[in-house]
């Protein structure tokens, strides 16, 4: 009895440092090419620790930063307000703040799968609102504040989240349009992705922001946030709709043949069949496409609005603070980092949660 629960166990697996060594060490070539790098990496380790921390200046003082021979980290303490929160007005920096984070907590709360549907909508559209309030203000006792001066990682997450979201719902009924049997909407919509598809982001945004103020009557111009949003949105849709697209061609014909069979109806074989499919797989490219969202707003500073990067610009204005400029950006990427990664790791656990078994 024994001896045959030993042949049922799995065997022990080897130590790490075992592992390790037969991983980077297996024979003459891995050996050098292992050692080579692990020096290379340790010299820039080490460089980098002497220039992040070691031989750093923290004081925000230009003088002993130019004397140092290290990262000069008080420029970041000097200028983060600036260049986080933009040009709003420095009594009222409270709100940027309080709306982010309301805005933050809409998202997380909406992307848990329990609450998937009307309520993580619902939860979204009260975070969008209540951040709308605090940073225009002009209501409940606030000083109104105009878009122009809106600025920092408020007005990143403002334009990533609306573009995301509103970009999933029109990407979905593109690609629905593109598989449609109707020649003219299945045309029209092709034709839209590919001509978004075809020309850079920029492109839109210079459209949207100069172009198209000219071509509308006075009265109908919207606000270039607005505008700027609609443009993130219309061209993040189009990437969108392919990678539903094939979402929508990955689900079994057999499945929609059974749902027929049943007697469901063209939407409920849409909304109970073919959508939960076709997003569960589309996961992975859809998490990459909200990563990639979020960088391409830092191109709307080219444009005059003032996001993450372009409060950095503003910042980086100081003729005092302009050499400490790689502090800067460093900091700049980390923000982006650290947001990417969280949408990764989200992403991987949302994959693993509904994973086809």
């Amino acid at each position: 009895m024994d001896a045959t629960l030993d042949l049922d166990r799995p065997p022990a697996q080897p130590p790490a440092v075992q592992r390790l060594r037969a991983m980077l060490f297996a024979d003459l070539l891995s050996s050098l090419v292992s050692t080579a790098l692990l020096l290379v990496l340790g010299w820039a380790g080490w460089s980098l620790l002497r220039w992040g921390v070691l031989d750093a200046v923290v004081q925000p003082d230009p003088e002993a930063c130019r004397a140092a021979a290290g990262a000069c980290w008080g420029v970041v303490s000097e200028k983060a307000r600036l260049v986080l929160l933009g040009r709003f007005p420095q009594g009222e920096q409270w709100r940027p703040v309080l709306g982010s984070a309301a805005l933050l907590i809409g998202v997380c709360g909406a992307a848990h799968p329990r609450l998937f549907g009307r309520v993580g909508v619902a939860l979204l559209a009260g975070a969008l609102l209540l951040f709308g309030v605090l940073m225009a203000g002009g209501v409940a006792g606030l000083t109104p504040v105009g878009s122009d001066l809106w600025g920092g990682l408020p007005l990143t997450l403002l334009l990533a989240v609306t573009g995301c979201l509103l970009g999933v719902p029109l990407g979905i009924a593109l690609a629905l349009g593109r598989r449609s049997g109707l020649p003219l909407l299945r045309w029209l919509c092709g034709a839209y992705i590919e001509a978004v598809r075809g020309v850079p982001l920029i492109t839109l945004l210079f459209f949207g922001a100069f172009v198209l103020p000219l071509l509308l009557p006075p009265a109908w111009r919207l606000d270039p946030m607005l505008r700027i949003a609609a443009c993130l949105t219309l061209f993040g849709a189009a990437y969108l709709a392919e990678i539903f697209r094939g979402g929508l061609q990955a689900v079994p014909r057999g499945q929609l043949e059974a749902a027929h069979a049943l007697g469901l109806s063209r939407w409920q074989r849409l909304r109970h069949i073919v959508l939960p499919q076709a997003l569960r797989v589309t996961i992975a490219p859809t998490m990459s496409h909200f990563i990639g969202a979020v960088k391409d707003t830092s191109l709307v500073a080219i444009v005059n609005v003032y996001d993450l990067t372009g409060t950095l610009r503003l910042a980086m204005g100081d003729p005092q603070w302009q050499p400490f400029f790689v502090e800067m950006y460093t900091m700049v990427g980390a923000v982006y980092l650290l947001i990417g990664i969280s949408i990764a790791q989200y992403g991987r656990w949302l994959g693993r949660r509904h994973a086809v078994r």
